[in-house]
C-alpha cells in the first residue's frame, strides 16, 4: 500500500513544477560558471529524468497546465516538445568534446552550453536570443498549491536540482546536428499532445432542452458523434438524436453527469475517438423554496393569504393578498394587507392596500392597522358625504376642462377629499403609535406603506381620488390610456421606499392627493410592489402602456371566473426569479365594457391649486 507523501516531499514536488513552469532558474546566474553545474547540464540522463517527470505532470493535469498564462515557452513545454534524448548515438565532429563530453553524446537542445564554433552558431541561429530571468508568478503558485495540497507544508527541504534554458526551443522536425555531418542523427521533435476538452450548455430541470456537444480545446469545432456510443444516465429524461446530432428532452433531475461518447472531427480520417463531457442540470428554482409555517403562538398572527369579492350593479371589486416565497422560506408572516368596501346605498367604494416593511418586526400589524383604520374612516365619511359629492360630480363635464362650473366642482371635490385623507392618514399613524406605546417599542417597528382610493363608478364614468405613500402603484386602466394616480416613493438606494409617518403629512401631503374623472376607464388597480416590481421592473416602467396592457391580459380572464377573487389569489402566486415578496392586489372593474366611449373622448389634465386633475 502506497504511503502518503510527507509535507516535505509535497513541497519539493511543487517547487519542481513551479520551476518547470518558469522560463529560467532563479539561481542560474550564480551557478552557470561553476564546474559542478557544467557537469549537470551536460548529463543527458538527468535531462531525460526531467523529461519523464514533465511528461507525468502533463499526463495528470495537462489541460489545466495549458490554461496557465506562463505555459507557452516555459521549460515544461520545451522539454515535452524536444522529447527524450538518446543515450548512445554517435555523432562525428561533435563540438561537445571541448566541454569534456564524449563524441558519442548528442547535444540536448536548451540544456547543453552553447559551443563557440562558427559552425554551431550557424546551426542554432534561430534560437540564439536569450530569455529574461522571470520568477514564477503568484497565479502559478496558487494553482500549484491547489494541485499538490501544500497546506501542511511548512518545513524546509533540500533544494531540488535547478533547471536552466539558455535558448528557447524552436519546433523543427529535423535534428539540429549540422547538415555536413557524415553520420546524421535524425531526431524527431515531439509535439505536445493537446488533450481535447468538450462542452455542452447547461440544462434546467423541467424545461425543454436541445443542444450540441462541441469541442472547445484545442480547437473549437463541431463533432460527428456516433449515436449508439452515447452513454446517458437512465431516467435523466434526455436522449441523443442521430439526425440533429443533439441532446434533447426535459431533464428530470439536477446534478453533474458524465456523458461518454465516440466522435470524429471534420479533419479526422482515422476511426472513432473516445470523449466525455460534463453535463450540468440545474435545479428548478421553485423546488429550492421551502414552505414553512410561522409560529402560531406569535404576537400579531396573520393568515398566509386572504381574498375578498364585492359585486355591485355597475362594477365588481376583487382583492387578494398572498404571502411571498421569501416569507414562506423563512417561516415568517405576510406583511401586506388590504381593505375594500362598497359604501351602502351608493356607487362609491373604498380600496386600500399596504405593504409592511420587511425589516420592521411588527410591520404585519402596522399594515393591518393602517388599512383598517383608513378604510373604515373613509367608508363612514362617504356614507355622510356621498350626496354632496354626487351633486358636485353632476357639475363636472368630462372633457370640458375650461368650463367654469367644472373647475369649481373639481376644486371643491379636491379640497373635500384632501381634508378627509389627511384625517384618515393621521388616525392611522395615531393608532400605530398607540399600539407601539402599549407594547413598549418604537413605532418604526410597525412601518408600512399606504395606498388608497375612493372611487365612484356609474354609467361608464369613473371618478377617483387617491393618496399614495411608498412603492407599489395606483392606476386607472383604459384600453388606450393608463393614468398613474401618483408616483412611487423611491429612496436613495435600490429597494428603499417611504413609509407612512407624520413627515409625509407635513412636508408633501398635497402632492400625494390626486383626483380624476374619466369616461374611458375599464378598471381601477391598486397593488403593492410584490406585483409592480416583477411586472414593471422600474418606476419608469409604470409609465409604459404596453406593460399595463400585458398585465391586463393576464388578470382580465380571471375576472370572468365564477370566483374571481380566488382566481386572482391563485394567479398572484406566479413565479418570477428574484421577486419573492408578498403580493397584494385590489381591483375595481366595470361589469360591461361594451359601451366604453371612443378614446377620442379621453380628457386632458386640468390644473387646480397647483395639482393635476382630469
Amino acid at each position: 500500500m502506497l504511503q502518503p507523501l510527507t509535507p516535505e516531499l509535497k513541497q519539493a514536488l511543487a517547487d519542481t513544477l513551479a520551476q518547470l513552469l518558469n522560463h529560467k532558474s532563479q539561481s542560474l546566474n550564480q551557478m552557470q560558471n561553476q564546474e559542478w553545474w557544467q557537469q549537470c547540464v551536460q548529463n543527458k540522463r538527468l535531462y531525460n529524468a526531467y523529461h519523464d517527470l514533465a511528461e507525468q505532470f502533463y499526463d495528470a493535469v495537462g489541460f489545466q497546465l495549458e490554461q496557465l498564462p506562463d505555459f507557452q515557452g516555459c521549460l515544461l513545454q520545451q522539454i515535452l516538445q524536444q522529447g527524450r534524448l538518446p543515450i548512445y548515438a554517435p555523432v562525428q565532429n561533435s563540438p561537445c568534446e571541448k566541454h569534456g563530453v564524449s563524441k558519442n553524446a548528442v547535444e540536448p537542445l536548451g540544456f547543453y552550453p552553447q559551443p563557440d564554433t562558427a559552425q554551431a552558431e550557424s546551426v542554432h541561429l534561430e534560437s540564439e536570443q536569450k530569455q529574461p530571468l522571470t520568477p514564477p508568478n503568484n497565479d502559478n503558485q496558487s494553482i500549484l498549491s491547489e494541485m499538490t495540497d501544500l497546506s501542511e507544508s511548512n518545513s524546509v527541504v533540500p533544494t531540488h536540482l535547478p533547471l536552466a534554458v539558455t535558448t528557447p526551443i524552436i519546433e523543427k522536425q529535423s535534428s539540429p546536428i549540422p547538415d555536413n555531418a557524415s553520420t546524421s542523427l535524425q531526431t524527431g521533435v515531439k509535439t505536445v499532445k493537446k488533450m481535447p476538452h468538450f462542452q455542452i450548455p447547461n440544462a434546467r430541470v423541467g424545461q425543454n432542452y436541445q443542444a450540441s456537444i462541441q469541442m472547445q480545446h484545442p480547437v473549437k469545432q463541431d463533432l460527428q458523434i456516433h449515436h449508439e456510443s452515447v452513454r446517458i444516465p437512465e431516467n435523466l429524461g434526455i436522449c441523443f438524436d442521430a439526425v440533429t446530432q443533439q441532446l434533447s428532452g426535459i431533464p428530470t433531475q439536477a446534478g453533474e453527469f458524465k456523458l461518454i461518447f465516440q466522435y470524429k472531427t471534420a479533419n479526422e480520417q482515422a476511426g472513432w475517438l473516445s470523449g466525455e463531457v460534463t453535463f450540468i442540470v440545474t435545479a428548478d428554482p421553485r423546488s429550492l423554496w421551502q414552505v414553512n409555517e410561522p409560529d402560531p403562538n406569535a404576537m400579531y398572527w396573520k393568515a398566509n393569504n386572504r381574498c375578498q369579492l364585492i359585486q355591485a350593479a355597475d362594477f365588481n371589486i376583487a382583492a387578494c393578498s398572498q404571502r411571498g416565497r421569501s416569507h414562506e422560506h423563512a417561516g415568517t408572516f405576510r406583511d401586506d394587507d388590504f381593505f375594500v368596501a362598497q359604501v351602502a346605498d351608493s356607487n362609491w367604494s373604498v380600496l386600500v392596500v399596504a405593504d409592511g416593511a420587511g425589516s420592521a418586526e411588527f410591520s404585519r400589524e402596522g399594515s393591518r392597522v393602517a388599512v383598517n383604520t383608513v378604510g373604515e374612516y373613509l367608508k363612514a365619511f362617504m356614507q355622510k358625504q356621498s350626496g354632496e359629492s354626487d351633486r358636485l360630480l353632476a357639475q363636472w363635464q368630462v372633457g370640458a376642462n375650461d368650463d367654469p362650473e367644472t373647475k369649481n366642482a373639481a376644486h371643491q371635490l379636491g379640497n373635500q377629499f384632501s381634508d378627509a385623507f389627511y384625517s384618515a392618514a393621521t388616525q392611522a399613524i395615531e393608532q400605530i403609535e398607540h399600539e407601539a406605546t402599549r407594547q413598549g417599542v418604537a413605532s418604526k417597528l410597525f412601518a408600512t406603506t399606504l395606498l388608497f382610493a375612493v372611487v365612484r363608478q356609474q354609467d361608464n364614468k369613473t371618478f377617483i381620488s387617491s393618496f399614495w405613500v411608498g412603492d407599489g402603484a395606483i392606476a386607472v386602466y383604459g384600453k388606450d390610456r393608463v393614468r398613474l394616480m401618483g408616483k412611487p416613493d423611491g429612496g436613495e438606494f435600490a429597494g428603499q421606499t417611504r413609509f407612512l409617518d407624520y413627515g409625509c403629512l407635513v412636508r408633501d401631503f398635497k402632492q400625494r392627493v390626486h383626483i380624476g374623472y374619466f369616461d374611458d376607464a375599464q378598471a381601477v388597480i391598486l397593488m403593492t410592489d410584490g406585483i409592480s416590481d416583477p411586472r414593471f421592473e422600474t418606476d419608469a416602467g409604470l409609465e409604459n402602456q404596453k406593460k399595463w396592457q400585458a398585465l391586463w391580459q393576464e388578470i382580465e380572464p380571471h375576472l370572468q371566473q365564477e370566483q374571481p377573487e380566488q382566481a386572482l389569489l391563485e394567479w398572484s402566486a406566479f413565479f418570477s426569479a428574484g421577486h419573492h415578496d408578498d403580493r397584494t392586489l385590489a381591483i375595481l372593474w366595470t361589469v360591461s365594457t361594451s359601451s366604453i366611449h371612443d378614446s377620442s373622448m379621453v380628457t386632458e389634465p386640468v390644473e387646480i391649486n397647483g395639482e393635476e386633475h382630469e
